[in-house]
């Protein structure tokens, strides 16, 4: 079963949930936003500090050794659009409830398909991982990524230019604007 995207919350038509992290001067995230984790546990924004938010998205949090596991090498330009497995999608279901389950898997879907619809219209290459490890070779470094680290989302996205370091992305709010920086070419 493939599930797309990453958050599940209530969406505002046509409006950017950017807003979502409100105050950065507090710490805190004000609007709640339920994050399906790689356990399958969903963490209630709301609840946590706005760096542990966005540490879900640093790139060397999802730093690793494959540790005798091979790893899927992807060697050019591309977003990498992450679905939880089979099994993170029945403990998502037994931690939270299948009504709730479906609820944020519906909400993911529709952030899932915007994403997908801005990267598409920019005709930027989109491959969906197939691994728990990847290993991303630019020009002048790679980087071998844990997509299943615990306490990470679930549901992600990643840009990857090989000229470039990676960027792990949210789907929630994405904008055109913020797919043409990342794969814009300086030459």
């Amino acid at each position: 079963m493939a599930l797309g995207a990453l958050f599940g919350c209530s969406r505002v038509d046509n409006k950017s949930t950017t807003g979502a992290i409100d105050s950065l001067e507090t710490g805190k995230i004000d609007t709640a936003v339920s994050v399906p984790t790689a356990s399958g546990a969903n963490v209630d924004t709301a609840t946590i500090a706005v760096d542990d938010y966005e540490s879900m998205y640093r790139l060397h949090n999802y730093l690793t050794q494959a540790n005798g596991s091979k790893p899927e090498v992807i060697d050019f330009n591309c977003a990498i659009l992450i679905y939880p497995t089979d099994e993170q999608i029945e403990e998502a279901k037994k931690s939270m409830g299948e009504d709730d389950f479906y609820t944020v898997a519906d909400d993911s879907n529709w952030y899932q398909s915007q994403a997908i619809g801005l990267i598409d219209s920019l005709h930027i290459k989109m491959i969906t991982a197939k691994e728990r490890y990847l290993t991303l070779k630019g020009q002048h470094a790679s980087w071998t990524l844990d997509i299943r680290k615990e306490n990470l989302p679930s549901w992600n996205l990643i840009f990857f230019d090989t000229t470039k370091e990676p960027k792990i992305i949210p789907t929630v709010g994405l904008t055109l604007d913020e797919v043409k920086r990342y794969f814009e070419r300086k030459e």
